[in-house]
């Protein structure tokens, strides 16, 4: 089927198609478009409607290009559109964490075009935004266990080299280093010196650096863990590998278009520095890495070199900095400004306790 580029382009001829196998003998008759919205990619809310006698699910949440036309080429550009097509196409299905269900999802080859028909998660009783509502140290472990169970079962896979060979190692863009220039040149001044010490060390180092964000045992990685990419199911149903029992509760994870392999740090740390506040997490983070270190040896048979994870955690710390610089850069065409900057403090914090620029100047080559 060809795919549709935007939301006006899915006809409900389309959709049947694209249901049917999932929905055997689905017919869609006609479609509400609720909502839809265009950021890092595009969203919609589309309300099938279906012959006599027929059902599928009452609403999709739908995922393609943006309508930005400078947008839509950083996205083609970095392959995320595709990736999360592949991610939902491929995985979505066996990763022992919480997803939303995919219904459809394919891509081009050139990733130019793309499209997800997922399960729409508020129909399904999930809350957002846990980090505020529901935060606790007992919801820290549930979100650390699950990305335990994760990447023990992707531990070092081999099939890295065989069917999941298009989950890569984090590249490194040529666009970072001017996205840290001008948040230097837009926030240094209400920044604390952190800011302004690792951004020059950064601009001075960056292929160093992003060459060991690539090191480290490498197990699949969300690798964009924060608040707004994880949610909560307050009544799962599915089957999980700790023995969870239907009627349970479990976080889960949306929005893997940076899916790749690296150290289970990128997300450890992505987690911990950023959704922590600075006190319980300078508090708490040595108790949480042993407690994670022991949920990943539950789920792998490989031996943990803790010593090995700490530095890795100091390094992708650094990394979840300039992951929420290179969003502040863009304004509010990624994430609310207002929000970014509260990330901010807890991550110039974060770099600051862990002693990640200098962690990494040991290692650079």
């Amino acid at each position: 089927m060809t795919l549709p580029l935007t939301v006006a382009e899915i006809t409900p001829q389309w959709l049947s198609g694209a249901l049917s196998a999932q929905c055997p003998g689905v017919q869609v008759t006609g479609i509400t478009r609720d909502t839809a919205s265009s950021g890092t990619t595009g969203r919609a809310l589309l309300a099938p409607e279906y012959a006599e006698g027929v059902q599928g699910p009452p609403r999709l949440f739908v995922k393609l290009p943006p309508d930005d036309e400078q947008q839509r080429a950083f996205v083609t550009e970095n392959g995320m559109g595709r990736r999360e097509a592949l991610f939902y196409r491929v995985l979505s299905a066996e990763v022992p964490v919480r997803v939303p269900r995919c219904y459809f999802a394919d891509s081009n080859e050139a990733g130019d075009r793309y499209i997800m028909l997922l399960e729409n998660l508020d129909d399904a009783g999930c809350s957002f935004r846990n980090s505020s509502s529901r935060y606790s140290m007992a919801y820290i472990r549930e979100v650390l266990a699950a990305f335990a169970r994760l990447h023990g079962m992707f531990w070092d896979s081999p099939r890295f080299s065989g069917d999941l060979a298009w989950v890569e190692p984090p590249g490194f863009h040529p666009m970072a280093p001017r996205l840290v220039e001008r948040a230097m040149e837009q926030y240094t001044d209400s920044m604390p010196p952190v800011f302004r010490a690792m951004g020059d060390f950064y601009l001075e180092n960056a292929a160093g650096i992003h060459q060991l964000w690539t090191e480290g045992t490498p197990p699949l990685v969300h690798g964009d863990v924060h608040d707004g990419n994880l949610f909560y199911d307050e009544s799962y149903d599915g089957p999980t590998p700790d023995g969870r029992t239907p009627g349970g509760r479990t976080p889960g994870v949306l929005d893997w278009a940076i899916v790749g392999r690296t150290s289970c740090m990128r997300d450890v740390a992505y987690f911990m520095t950023g959704s922590l506040k600075p006190e319980d997490r300078s508090r708490h983070q040595a108790d949480l890495l042993e407690y994670y270190y022991r949920e990943l040896s539950r789920h792998t048979n490989a031996s943990v070199d803790t010593d090995s994870l700490w530095t890795q955690y100091q390094w992708h710390a650094a990394y979840v900095w300039l992951a929420a610089v290179t969003t502040l850069a863009m304004g509010s065409e990624w994430q609310p400004v207002n929000y970014v900057m509260r990330t901010m403090e807890r991550l110039n914090r974060a770099i600051e306790d862990c002693d990640s620029r200098a962690s990494l100047e040991r290692f650079i080559s």
